[in-house]
């Protein structure tokens, strides 16, 4: 398109934002933002804003920002307003050019339809708007048989491939349109930053390819002229490749253009403009063709598998060249890997020579699994419940002291794992992480499938016997752990303090003993005793079935008594030295109470926070005195691991009362200090800690504070509230 003169009053737009769904996991930082942005250079075209309808789905944190912005005000992302939007008011339109654009999350569902979520989507009822029945219905009668000329389509949303599991549980997508197309020459420029199979990559809180192309469309001008789109798409092109020449991006969406003349581009962002890339494509091209020589029917064999498992579109030729299977493989991120291994196959007497894994690896860094490898992956830790899911993570963070989880959700985890620095002829650590989960957790679902996916990939390695060494390692490890290891999550003893009846502070308890999922009644006093003879006893029961430093120690409390320091409490007083109980063992305060009316939230912050550090915490505002007002700041991080508090202590228990609704599992405060003093010296003292970790490393700043009483350590409290770790089931309470 030339750069002629256009009315942009005559201009309508679409614009649809998801970000929260009804199912938490699958929310989504960014859209919302993206959708503005659009909505932007819209206007600053000169769209008028009562031509922009704007449907928004934002999270908790975004909404203030939705709120904020000029007209036009915004309507639900639903399925509901969708399909009314779509199917009934477009056809009033009175305009010439229509943009539509959707930034959510989007899946490749039944049939390989392109299903762009609604907000409604839950983890057993995944439902979505058809995106080809979308383009279909813009050439029907839903729009205006005279005036909307022209249509621009941008959509910045994934479409990646459900696990076996969650195919199963995906609707078809919602088609809005049955009726036949009666306006084919209605023209349509559409965008997508994905193709089948593929992810649309986040940056930084947006989208990449909106974050692009809102750049480009930027530099397209001003003042009236018609935008050319195809100048905006060259420059978008120009844009990744630029970025990934740089270094400064290791991945890519794929992007896909169906242009005013109905022609489709389909552009993948191979790393090929530095010359060490280009090199590696040469060598490797070099070494395919070596091997596709060496027996009749090479090339249409390899064809085969990598059209079965390969989302890229395959060339159009039968027997395709050395150059068409690398430049096909190079279209999926794990199409490299599984380009040599079919090469393999199929060439078992020639191995690929040493030079064209190194290609594989500058060309595809960090993704050395096949495409079938990775789909087993996912789907075999999609079979894992929450806390087992929970224990692979933490499993990473012993093997890998120091990684970064993004999220702990099967494909976040399977790719965070596998893009770990994998050294030639060592097992990569993803393998190692693999067994050390299935030696600590052998009955677990899918440990079996495990440990046979990581014994098939150590084998097409070649490194069958290292993994073999490994997993006797793990095992021995594992079964030396009850006698010899740090008990941490798994190595608790728990005791539920009843609040106090009459004078002196006398409380009935319970006692348990909890290693793992076999839990062990220890005592239960039905008579109050004194706080004195309550430590005596506890000393007696750590004393038989507790490790000092190790073993974590969950005292029960009612919301009244959360601000009981129960880690000053003494042990030792028959014996040779008399010690703090937080100098012994981590001890951290537990509350059941108030917990049942939204579970979902504190499992939801409870997951976050085997992947998370201190710094992660979110600090509460100090001046908020109700438990309405703390709430509500609750909601603005409803992603955050737990909270620091520095609240006065007149207002603390509406603090403690807002926390355990809103489900907080961990919170830290200092029990002597308020506002400003006491945040000083949180800060100083929690540092930048690994948020599992936190309960130990609160024991050590407690042990100063028996050789120091001016240590402010002996005045940190912590709530650390498990959801996978209750209190045992009440038919167990009864001492033996």
């Amino acid at each position: 398109m030339t750069s002629e003169q256009h009315d942009w009053r005559r201009t309508h737009a679409v614009l649809v934002a998801v970000e929260a769904y009804q199912d938490e996991s699958w929310d989504l930082d960014g859209p919302v933002t993206d959708a503005l942005g659009m909505m932007g250079w819209l206007i600053r075209q000169g769209v008028p804003a009562d031509n922009i309808h704007l449907l928004a789905s934002p999270l908790e944190r975004n909404k203030g920002v939705l709120a904020a912005q000029e007209p036009p005000s915004s309507r639900p992302a639903d399925r509901a307003t969708v399909r009314k939007v779509f199917r009934d008011e477009l056809r009033r339109l009175d305009g010439e050019w229509l943009w539509i654009y959707w930034a959510g999350h989007g899946v490749q569902a039944q049939g390989d339809r392109w299903s762009l979520l609604y907000p409604e989507t839950r983890e057993t009822d995944l439902v979505g708007l058809d995106a080809d029945n979308l383009i279909h219905l813009l050439r029907t009668d839903r729009l205006p048989s005279r005036g909307v000329d022209r249509v621009t389509v941008v959509i910045d949303a994934c479409r990646t491939a459900l696990s076996t599991r969650q195919q199963t549980m995906a609707s078809p997508p919602d088609r809005l349109h049955e009726a036949p197309q009666t306006h084919h020459d209605r023209r349509i420029f559409m965008m997508r930053a994905s193709r089948p199979g593929g992810a649309a990559k986040e940056l930084g809180g947006s989208g990449q390819f909106t974050s692009v192309l809102l750049g480009q469309l930027a530099a397209a001008g001003r003042g009236g002229a018609m935008v050319d789109l195809d100048r905006v798409w060259d420059g978008v092109r120009g844009e990744f490749e630029r970025l990934r020449a740089d270094g400064r991006t290791r991945q890519f969406p794929t992007l896909y253009v169906n242009d005013w003349n109905d022609q489709e581009t389909e552009f993948t962002l191979a790393p090929l403009q530095d010359p060490r890339h280009k090199r590696a494509r040469q060598q490797l091209v070099l070494e395919v063709n070596r091997l596709l020589t060496t027996a009749v029917g090479v090339a249409e064999g390899v064809a085969v598998r990598l059209c079965g498992e390969l989302a890229a579109e395959p060339p159009a030729t039968t027997s395709p060249s050395a150059a068409e299977l690398v430049d096909w493989a190079l279209g999926d991120p794990h199409g490299v890997a599984t380009l040599l291994d079919a090469l393999g196959e199929r060439t078992p007497g020639e191995p690929a020579r040493p030079e064209a894994q190194d290609a594989c690896r500058i060309l595809q860094s960090g993704q050395w699994l096949t495409r079938t490898e990775h789909t087993a992956l996912v789907d075999l830790l999609d079979r894992l419940d929450p806390e087992d899911l929970s224990a692979f993570a933490a499993a990473a963070h012993e093997e890998i002291p120091g990684v970064h989880l993004p999220a702990i959700a099967p494909a976040p985890l399977a790719g965070t794992l596998e893009g770990l620095l994998c050294v030639p002829h060592r097992l990569p650590q993803l393998l190692r992480v693999v067994e050390r989960f299935a030696a600590r957790r052998p009955g677990a679902p899918s440990v079996a499938g495990l440990r046979d996916w990581a014994l098939g990939c150590a084998t097409r390695l070649g490194l069958q016997a290292a993994l073999l060494d490994r997993r006797a390692d793990a095992e021995e490890r594992a079964a030396a752990a009850p006698a010899t290891a740090p008990a941490g999550a798994d190595d608790r003893i728990q005791i539920r303090l009843r609040p106090p009846d009459g004078p002196g502070q006398r409380r009935s308890y319970e006692v348990w003993s909890r290693r793992g999922a076999d839990v062990e009644a220890l005592a239960k006093a039905d008579t109050p005793a004194s706080p004195e003879e309550i430590q005596r006893h506890l000393d007696a029961l750590l004393g038989l079935h507790a490790r000092t430093q190790e073993t974590l120690v969950e005292f029960f409390l009612a919301p009244t008594d959360l601000e009981l320091d129960v880690h000053r409490w003494q042990r030792g007083a028959s014996g040779p030295v008399e010690r703090s109980l937080g100098t012994d063992f981590p001890v951290v305060v537990r509350c059941t109470e108030l917990r049942g009316d939204q579970p979902h939230l504190w499992r939801r912050r409870w997951d976050q926070v085997g992947v998370a550090s201190t710094e992660d915490l979110h600090w509460l505002p100090d001046d908020l005195e109700k438990s309405k007002q703390v709430y509500g700041a609750l909601q603005s991080r409803a992603d955050a691991p737990g909270v620091v508090m520095t609240t006065p202590r007149r207002s603390r228990s509406e603090v403690f009362t807002a926390c355990l609704f809103g489900g907080v599992p961990v919170l830290v405060w200092h029990s002597d200090a308020e506002l400003a003093a006491a945040k000083v010296e949180l800060e100083s003292l929690l540092g930048r800690e690994r948020l599992p970790s936190l309960p130990h490393h609160l024991r050590k700043l407690r042990s100063a504070s028996d050789a120091d009483d001016r240590h402010p350590g002996r005045n940190l409290a912590l709530l650390w509230d498990d959801p996978c770790r209750p209190l045992p089931d009440q038919l167990n309470l009864s001492a033996p």
